[in-house]
């Protein structure tokens, strides 16, 4: 069955190690839109860290999604409106930065409607390359995150050297039930609304526009792609990627600085 839909991580996958586009990657993609298939971003990133991806690729035009916040928030790009929405339980942050604290973990959160990082640490180096990922996305020291976070709370990060996110991992997910907490690179702690998942929204997304499962293709190379790639008619993992992503995909490509994507897309002849 022909392929309907393209689901794409950005970091690792879609992007370069420079978080540059290939203009291999985007020809590729470029052709099968013309055909139309329809393309979305699947990432962790806030909107505004996906729409400079979005535009080079002219979701606008060929009708493609963005899927942010690991598909918390979906963004059709034909009309900008937001299609869905899940966001965190706002009176819970508070709880959230008690537990950074205790735990010696930076917190961050955003602010959708102004584009904008929130963090009351000056300096952190995981937090700028947060910023840095995101299109150099404006990043605002505050000094109660709490008071300054929005009511609507996409996700919140922890951020901190591998080792230590890795040790508190567990620790989150004890404390935290009613969330999903997991890691989507070493040194990031997501934090989003129970039941999110890349695997989900597209599965919402589908039904919305009529199109079966066999008719997915899901690319990534990380712990939180492993859903969508399990999930989708053709799931594909880059050979960067983590072991289980790649243990678990129907086909594994080449790395995201050898045009991963498109040497997919030709060889499965999508």
């Amino acid at each position: 069955m022909a392929i309907k839909l393209v689901v794409l991580d950005l970091d690792g996958t879609l992007t370069d190690s420079n978080k540059k586009l290939p203009a291999a990657n985007r020809e590729a993609l470029l052709r099968l839109e013309e055909k139309g298939v329809r393309v979305a971003l699947a990432s962790g990133r806030p909107t505004y860290g996906i729409k400079l991806l979005a535009e080079e690729l002219k979701l606008s035009k060929y009708n493609g999604y963005i899927m942010a916040y690991n598909g918390g928030f979906v963004i059709d790009c034909a009309t900008g409106q937001t299609i869905s929405r899940n966001i965190l339980p706002r009176d819970i942050f508070g709880q959230l930065k008690k537990a950074s604290n205790e735990l010696n973990a930076a917190i961050i959160t955003y602010d959708d409607q102004r584009d904008t990082i929130l963090t009351e640490t000056q300096g952190n180096k995981w937090i700028e390359h947060e910023a840095w990922l995101n299109n150099q996305m404006n990043l605002e020291v505050v000094s109660d995150i709490d008071e300054a976070a929005p009511e609507a709370l996409p996700k919140c990060l922890m951020v901190g050297e591998p080792e230590h996110i890795a040790q508190i991992e567990p620790i989150m997910k004890e404390r935290f039930s009613q969330l999903s907490i997991y890691r989507s690179s070493p040194f990031f702690l997501e934090i989003v609304p129970l039941g999110v998942d890349k695997a989900k929204s597209i599965d919402n997304l589908r039904q919305q526009i009529g199109i079966e499962i066999s008719e997915i293709a899901a690319f990534g190379d990380g712990y939180n792609d492993i859903s969508m790639v399990e999930y989708a008619g053709i799931g594909v993992a880059m050979a960067n990627g983590c072991d289980e992503i790649k243990k678990i995909a129907d086909f594994v490509s080449l790395t995201n600085d050898e045009n991963g994507v498109a040497y997919a897309i030709e060889k499965l002849n999508m």
